[in-house]
């Protein structure tokens, strides 16, 4: 769940990063790159991978909610697709679509996890079985130690970048 609070921080910011967009601008372009970067390497190989090939596994295939979970981190990796389809393309309104899109998805997806299914799990879980997980979690955090750090930097740089636009347009 201490993953989920820098996703979240990152789609927090995604209404002012589609704000005023332009992907043909190098600049914008470049913050649309580094926001999917945080995307595949964060969200997806570090956070959605300990979920799939660990927590997920420890409860089979055939739970609904485990499948539906799974078909949203699909859904997640299609908008990302499809936004960096349209920057190659240079276009900033299809780019706007599908990385709001994905925001909302995730959104509803945490919300889901943090609520319903991480607190299912926990009590279904033998400490011993939760000492494993964590075991294997630490290793997954030891093996993405710089990404995570990398990733977690640019989180707090674009709040810093958007914190100061903020303060100098209200001056």
């Amino acid at each position: 769940m201490d993953e989920h609070t820098v996703i979240k921080r990152l789609l927090a910011l995604i209404p002012r990063v589609t704000e005023d967009l332009n992907v043909t601008r190098p600049d914008d372009r470049k913050l649309i790159l580094e926001a999917v970067d945080f995307i595949r390497s964060y969200a997806d190989r570090f956070h959605h991978a300990k979920e799939e090939e660990i927590l997920f596994r420890e409860f089979g295939d055939d739970l609904e909610i485990l499948k539906s979970m799974l078909e949203e981190h699909r859904m997640g990796r299609g908008y990302v697709k499809s936004v960096l389809e349209a920057v190659e393309k240079g276009d900033t309104a299809s780019v706007s679509e599908h990385l709001t899109a994905y925001g909302r998805l995730l959104q509803g997806h945490i919300k889901k996890e943090d609520e319903i299914l991480y607190p299912w799990m926990d009590r279904n879980l033998s400490v011993a079985k939760v000492g494993e997980l964590f075991a294997r979690f630490a290793k997954t955090d030891e093996q993405f130690h710089d990404t995570v750090i990398t990733q977690k930097d640019f989180v707090r740089r674009l709040e810093e970048k958007f914190s100061h636009e903020e303060v100098t347009s209200n001056a």
